[in-house]
């Protein structure tokens, strides 16, 4: 993922989480390492503070209003059915204990009628630096039925301590709770073989030291959006070893007029999505859980605005149509150009995807079922 912050934020102190989409794509989207200095410079300056679209006032210790689960979650990918949302937090953002940020996030997040939240806790330079705020978070969101995935962008230079850091983050507990999963961004120096075998291999079979996750934990494979266009990417690795692919689906970031509006935006997500049927891409038909867009990416040389409501619930309405099995969303860390009101309320009120839902893979989906282990 392009080194563009994912920011919400939400708290106060220090903390700015971030709703970082990852801005991928093909050049000139390299921004990532440029955007990521900057936005780590204004969250420690400016301590701006909102959540999901809303002011931290708004959020902060008021009561979780929670509309549970309907049951526990009966395989690994029930941990991202739904609707969710990228978060980051900067390593030293959240280093005391502070019940008050993590009760504001997840009233923010089942307010918004959110399932999961991609939390990023670990990098290849500073290593596994989230225990602190998966301390706090992870039993309030799960008593209140919000899943938390871990997030980590290795750079995989070394892939014996990028698993290392991953395997840290997935074996971390608090009052018996756990990550739900772990999203892996291949991102990074390298994003071919054999460095992402590697460190594939080693979450699931173990490193010197520390155990494996085995077979059945939940690995997404946060990655480009069209295979087509990156010769060479892992695509295939990452089909073995993850359950489940969240390609970037940044369809104005392109700069591409044929990507805007909402036949734009449907023919982007149906090009994501043919890709990944390709058996040399996906040998192991991997569903899809698309990451889209809520950004302005004239930054980054793509169509200016923000993508609209009718953008963002066609992005929604195309991945179901295409047996995506869940959706989420990413903005940039810069304060004034994230969520608006206008896609925050499509978000939300969008009447499927709700919460959680018993309710088995789409049709098309591209797995026959939902808890198909691994295979390698």
């Amino acid at each position: 993922m392009s080194r563009i912050l994912r920011q919400v934020t939400v708290f106060g102190g220090r903390v700015v989480l971030g709703v970082m989409l990852f801005a991928l794509l093909t050049p000139p989207f390299g921004l990532r390492a440029y955007l990521e200095a900057r936005a780590q410079e204004e969250a420690q300056a400016a301590h701006v503070m909102h959540s999901f679209g809303r002011p931290v006032a708004a959020v902060l210790k008021v009561p979780v209003t929670a509309r549970p689960f309907a049951q526990t979650p009966r395989s690994p990918l029930d941990g991202i059915k739904g609707k969710g949302s990228w978060l980051m937090i900067f390593n030293g953002d959240w280093n005391d204990p502070d019940a008050d940020r993590a009760a504001a996030l997840v009233d923010a997040a089942v307010r918004a009628d959110l399932s999961h939240l991609y939390i990023r806790i670990a990098d290849s330079r500073h290593h596994f630096y989230g225990a602190s705020a998966l301390q706090d978070l992870l039993p309030i969101a799960h008593t209140h039925g919000l899943s938390i995935i871990g997030w980590i962008e290795p750079m995989l230079d070394d892939p014996t301590s990028d698993a290392a850091d991953a395997l840290a983050a997935a074996q971390f507990e608090e009052q018996g709770q756990r990550l739900d999963g772990l999203a892996l961004t291949i991102e990074g120096n390298s994003t071919s073989d054999p460095n992402v075998g590697q460190y594939l291999s080693g979450i699931r079979g173990g490193i010197q030291g520390m155990n494996g996750l085995g077979e059945r934990y939940l690995l997404i494979a946060s990655t480009l959006p069209t295979p087509y266009d990156h010769p060479g990417y892992a695509y295939a690795t990452m089909s073995r070893f993850c359950q489940v692919f969240a390609p970037m689906v940044y369809w104005r970031a392109t700069g591409l007029p044929q990507y805007s509006g909402a036949d734009g935006t449907r023919a982007y997500v149906a090009q994501v999505f043919q890709q990944f049927r390709d058996p040399g891409v996906n040998p192991f038909k991997r569903p899809l859980s698309i990451t889209a867009q809520t950004y302005d990416a004239a930054p980054e040389y793509g169509t200016p605005g923000a993508p609209p409501a009718d953008e963002i619930v066609t992005s929604m309405n195309e991945s179901r149509a295409q047996g995506g099995i869940s959706w989420s969303y990413y903005r940039l860390a810069n304060a004034d150009n994230g969520v608006t009101g206008e896609e925050q309320q499509a978000i939300s009120a969008y009447p499927f995807w709700q919460r959680y839902s018993a309710a088995g893979v789409a049709a098309k989906a591209l797995i026959a079922l939902p808890d198909q282990p691994v295979a390698y």
